[in-house]
């Protein structure tokens, strides 16, 4: 049944898609902790996809959306019977939204970089501990009008540090295992700057950012015979999760904390061939959004993947085609709703153990 699990985890990562949270995309996810490694204990990974978004605002001929190609990199060793190690790459936060040409200073563009260092200690077959640092970056550009003023902020941060700490059980006769982790929430220093045209401006601007904390529970169990069922919950603390400058002001400014999960079934048919099929929700939120980050709210999503094994490769392909939930807002007195969203995610991991 462990071959399962390659084609949960790609679908797992696509799920998220565009707008799953506030701004989050990786899901931050420690599937790769768990990895059986070959002779000398080791597992390597890499993931590809790409997530397109449709959405459209009704007075607008636009869609604000724009589409991105999340990647990650994972390795785990092993360093005794009990003790291993896991190093992960991936992006946990993002965003790419252009309103541009209907509105002139309508775009943002944020991205993040974080390296994940945990290791993990069995006391037994049944209960671990894992617990690490995650190193962090963030930047990107964003233009909106802020307190009635059209403003333009470029900046990029210095390296945050974060912790995680958690607890997994496991019964491995029956592919059992539930692991729940604590991310928490990392300050970014940030400098660049920010320009206005009313009056012509161009200022240095220094400020910190706050990513959220979160908590993770991941299971999965055999139900049947080469069958399996798996799933998640993740919650992150976006309420108060904002982006101020000491020029301009409120960039961004979420007002609710949101929880989103995930249930599928995976099989194996053969001994090279294993699938799954994935269902995703996350529940609708505040109407009308304060920020034109954000113009969905809420996701109900399908996927399905598959992975073939061979030796110790497998290759994992899956496909996730989500709803995005309406919204509604306002470019300065005018009302304007987001209705008939949806967005398509793929991906496609490769992983080696050896």
């Amino acid at each position: 049944m462990k071959r399962i699990t390659g084609a949960v985890a790609i679908l797992a990562a696509s799920t998220t898609l565009a707008s799953a949270g506030g701004i989050d995309r990786s899901g931050q996810f420690l599937r790769p902790l768990f990895e059986e490694g070959g002779e000398s204990g080791s597992y390597v990974e890499f993931s590809f996809g790409s997530v397109s978004a449709t959405v459209k605002p009704d007075i607008l001929s636009v869609d604000p959306v724009q589409s991105h190609q999340p990647y990650s990199f994972a390795f785990k060793q092993s360093l005794s019977d009990k003790l291993s190690l896991a190093l992960i790459l991936d992006q946990p936060f993002g965003a790419n939204v252009d309103y541009r040409p209907a509105l002139p200073l309508g775009s943002a563009t944020i991205e993040t970089q974080a390296l994940t260092g945990v290791l993990r200690y069995k006391f037994s077959d049944n209960f671990s501990v894992h617990g690490g640092l995650r190193l962090q970056t963030i930047g990107g550009e964003i233009g909106t009008v802020v307190s009635g003023v059209p403003s333009l902020l470029n900046a990029d941060s210095d390296v945050g540090i974060g912790g995680l700490v958690g607890v997994a059980y496991e019964r491995p006769d029956i592919a059992l295992r539930v692991a729940l982790t604590y991310n928490s929430e990392i300050d970014q220093d940030l400098t660049g700057i920010e320009v206005s045209p009313l009056p012509a401006t161009i200022s240095p601007s220094a400020f910190t950012v706050t990513t959220p904390a979160s908590l993770n529970l991941e299971f999965q169990t055999g139900i049947a015979q080469d069958t399996l069922l798996f799933g998640s919950v993740r919650y992150v603390e976006w309420e108060g999760f904002n982006l101020t400058t000491s020029g301009a002001g409120n960039y961004v400014n979420f007002r609710e904390d949101t929880t989103t999960y995930s249930l599928g079934v995976g099989r194996r048919f053969t001994e090279n061939w294993s699938g799954a099929v994935t269902l995703g929700y996350e529940s609708a939120g505040i109407r009308p959004t304060n920020t034109l980050l954000s113009p969905t709210t809420g996701i109900t999503s399908i996927g399905v993947g598959a992975t073939y094994t061979q030796g110790n490769t497998k290759v994992t392909g899956g496909i996730t085609y989500a709803r995005l939930g309406d919204q509604s807002g306002f470019l300065g007195p005018a009302p304007i709703n987001f209705q008939d969203n949806k967005a398509i995610g793929a991906g496609i991991r490769v992983g080696f153990n050896f």
